[in-house]
């Protein structure tokens, strides 16, 4: 049965084939990736993020239309970050009756620039070889999206989750190449590319808590009280220096996320553990993203009641502030006091409903 899942402005209708189908094993599929076997496999975003990985790595050997095959001459390296990447490497992300579970929706990626273009190319051909849970498609929209940045982000569509009903829902999937310009720049080293099983096919725990905590922005003064009826006012950070504003940080499912980092992964060198140094390496002499990321991870520390009321017990909230307290010891303290943003304000920032 064909199902519409997508109207165009220019009348154009993007359909599916329902039930949706899958015609490669994904447990195979996750068994070669090295994906740990607590990994919630059969949600439909993480199907998706694995089966586009695979398919990338695996791309030259395929059969993929013979345009795209005469350009598919090596192995493409898409990573993923955000919550997704949280949910590969963190098995309380994971766990059905967890406090820090979140039922991911967003697949998003990011690839060396050099083989953005090739990817989304190989992204739209997936559905073709492995069935309609991997459909992707580009509305005219993303098509004007991705020619105005010129080749250093993309936009495609695809499946993001299925109703109670079975019904399957349509979300955005970013791609971004080289970086991840958010209220601080994310650069992704290229090493990350070339040693990307390391890291879980991800940007590596270090730059998902840089990218988790580079998140601020600012509102009125006179805005605190709606964010206190929100139940928002969590995120209001310790800074009081912003001329008649506030400065607001993480939200809820972020701080799950940095929270599910710290918790699951200990501080040290190894495999699977969180390099303090690599953290200061990457902020380097950045000061402002270094403020901001020490200003989130202090409410972390400060406002851990809010975990605590979303079920996490004693035990992990005294693991969380203690490597929190441990990691800011050993980054740079920030004396400027800035009286306007000094973060990148032309950025989408999420709204709060007050």
């Amino acid at each position: 049965m064909k199902f519409k899942i997508y109207e165009d402005y220019d009348g154009t209708i993007y359909e599916v084939d329902l039930p949706l189908s899958s015609n490669i094993d994904i447990k195979q599929v996750s068994e070669e990736l090295g994906i740990p076997n607590y990994v919630e496999i059969n949600n439909l975003a993480v199907k998706r993020a694995l089966v586009t990985i695979w398919a990338a790595i695996n791309a030259p050997k395929l059969n993929f239309s013979e345009e795209l095959k005469k350009k598919l001459r090596k192995p493409l390296n898409p990573l993923l970050f955000g919550g997704m990447a949280v949910k590969i490497h963190c098995p309380s992300s994971n766990n059905p009756n967890g406090a820090l579970n979140r039922h991911v929706k967003d697949v998003d990626f990011i690839v060396q620039k050099s083989e953005g273009q090739l990817f989304v190319k190989l992204m739209l051909e997936l559905s073709k070889l492995f069935g309609s849970c991997y459909l992707y498609f580009i509305t005219q929209g993303e098509k004007w999206f991705n020619l105005l940045r010129g080749g250093k982000r993309y936009r495609v569509r695809g499946l993001c989750d299925i109703t109670n009903n079975d019904i399957p829902q349509v979300g955005v999937t970013d791609i971004f190449c080289d970086q991840l310009p958010f209220r601080h720049t994310v650069r992704i080293n290229k090493n990350y590319f070339e040693k990307a099983k390391e890291n879980l096919y991800t940007i590596g725990l270090e730059n998902i808590l840089l990218s988790k905590c580079q998140f601020i922005f600012s509102l009125p003064k006179n805005k605190e009280s709606e964010l206190k009826e929100a139940h928002q006012d969590f995120r209001i950070l310790p800074y009081k220096y912003l001329k008649n504003e506030i400065a607001v940080g993480m939200e809820l499912k972020d701080l799950k996320d940095v929270a599910a980092i710290l918790i699951d992964h200990e501080l040290g060198e190894g495999p699977e553990q969180i390099n303090i140094d690599t953290i200061k390496k990457i902020l380097g002499n950045d000061k402002k993203f270094t403020l901001t990321f020490r200003l989130n991870l202090q409410n972390l520390i400060d406002r851990t009641d809010i975990l605590k009321k979303e079920g996490l017990n004693a035990s992990d909230i005294n693991k969380i502030i203690d490597k929190a307290m441990q990691i800011l010891e050993k980054i740079p303290t920030i004396d400027k006091r800035w009286e306007k943003p000094w973060w990148n304000v032309d950025v989408e920032t999420p709204k709060i409903r007050l």
